[in-house]
């Protein structure tokens, strides 16, 4: 419950922040994404247990994903790509 708590908590940061700016500057690949940002959310929190604290919608090895920064347990940041059609995950550094 906690962690669904602060995804909503980080979606409606990112909503009034700049960072929505970036969603409307590439309409293209929110077009092509037909998975939704909160759902990434939830897939990479799921992948890597933690907070998660900034998300973006990008190009990764020519597929449409989003980059979803994580604070782990450790205190360690990890970014985990998600596929914006598939919902599969990478895990990065």
């Amino acid at each position: 419950m906690k962690k669904l708590f602060v995804a909503v908590v980080l979606l409606a940061g990112l909503t009034g922040s700049s960072a929505w700016a970036l969603f409307e500057t590439n309409k293209e690949l929110a077009k092509s994404a037909t998975v939704t940002l909160d759902k990434a959310v939830q897939v990479a929190v799921m992948a890597v247990p933690g907070q998660a604290v900034e998300a973006e919608l990008g190009k990764d090895e020519g597929r449409t994903v989003y980059k979803i920064e994580i604070i782990d347990s450790a205190d360690k940041t990890k970014k985990v790509y998600v596929d914006a059609q598939t919902m599969e995950t990478k895990i990065g550094k």
